[in-house]
């Protein structure tokens, strides 16, 4: 974790427990903002800029990223896309299924379907 700018212990470990409760669970907090407000982190521009300096995105960028990764697995197991929407908060399939298409390059149909079509493997 390399930073351009040197932050004080206080921002680094913030902005990892940010991180670290967008990895737990990314669906409890539907903005970025509402969970800086719950962590009490310092100024949001500096824990923004600091986030982003460790890992590279902006903060909401990387909560939509690991809710697309989790709807991944979700799809997966069987839960219905419609369901995914809503819990990943885009307010239409539509939208949820571009987001999955974009950062996947499958649509979340396709993804399903491999899954219900892949040979399983006998015992």
């Amino acid at each position: 974790m390399l930073t351009t700018r040197p932050y004080s212990n206080y921002v680094l470990l913030a902005v990892e427990s940010i991180k670290l409760h967008i990895d737990k669970d990314p669906f409890q907090y539907q903005k970025s903002s509402d969970l800086l407000d719950h962590l009490c982190t310092p100024h949001r521009n500096v824990a923004e800029q600091a986030f982003k300096a460790m890992y590279g995105c902006r903060i909401k960028e990387y909560q939509v990223k690991q809710r697309l990764n989790m709807a991944k697995k979700f799809l997966e197991e069987g839960m219905s896309k419609k369901i995914l929407a809503d819990k990943c908060y885009y307010g239409s399939l539509s939208a949820f299924s571009t987001a999955f298409k974009k950062k996947f390059g499958i649509s979340p149909t396709a993804w399903e379907n491999s899954f219900r079509n892949a040979p399983t493997a006998k015992t």
